[in-house]
C-alpha cells in the first residue's frame, strides 16, 4: 500500500458481484485511496477482488450510508491488476520476490495463496503473461487479469 504524504487516506467501498461459484467470498472490497478533490480519489492499494480498477487510478466516489461508495474510474493510471492463487503456500515468498524483481508490487491476502500484483506501465505485461501462462500450465498457480491498463504487445 502506498501511504499519502499527509496521511489523509480514506476507504472507498466497492460493491462486488459474485459468480456462479459464489466467488469472491465477500460482497464488498475496501480500497485505500487519497482524496484529490471534488469527490475524486487516487487508489492506493492493489484490489484483491474488484475488477477494472488498478493502483493509481483516479476514481469517483460519493458518500452513502456513512461510507464512500465507488462510482467509476475517471482516469486510468495505466497500471494493470493481476491476481494469482498459488497452490503451494510455501512457494509464495519466492513468487513474490520474483515478480518484485520484475518491477511489480504485490500484496498478500488473508486467503492462503492469494496474491494481487500491480504491473506498472513500464513493465512488459506481455512478458509477464507468458510467465503466468507457463506457471498455470505447470499447475503452480491459476491467475486472472482483473484490470488491463496497458496495450499488450
Amino acid at each position: 500500500m502506498r501511504e499519502s504524504q499527509d496521511g489523509d487516506r480514506v476507504k472507498i467501498v466497492v460493491a462486488l458481484e459474485r459468480d456462479e461459484d459464489d466467488y469472491p467470498p465477500v460482497e464488498y472490497e475496501n480500497l485505500w485511496s487519497t482524496p484529490v478533490g471534488k469527490g475524486l480519489f487516487r487508489v492506493d492499494n492493489i484490489p484483491f477482488f474488484a475488477h477494472s480498477i488498478a493502483l493509481g487510478d483516479l476514481v469517483a466516489a460519493t458518500p452513502e450510508g456513512g461510507a464512500l461508495r465507488f462510482k467509476e474510474v475517471v482516469q486510468a493510471s495505466g497500471h494493470s491488476t493481476l491476481r494469482l492463487i498459488v497452490y503451494d503456500e510455501a512457494e509464495v515468498p519466492k513468487i513474490l520476490e520474483h515478480f518484485r524483481q520484475k518491477g511489480c508490487l504485490s500484496e498478500r491476502s488473508h486467503i492462503p495463496g492469494l496474491i494481487a500484483l500491480d504491473v506498472p506501465p513500464a513493465v512488459s505485461l506481455a512478458g509477464l503473461q507468458r510467465e503466468l501462462e507457463l506457471g498455470q500450465a505447470q499447475e503452480r498457480w491459476d491467475y486472472e487479469e482483473a484490470c488491463i491498463g496497458q496495450p499488450i504487445s
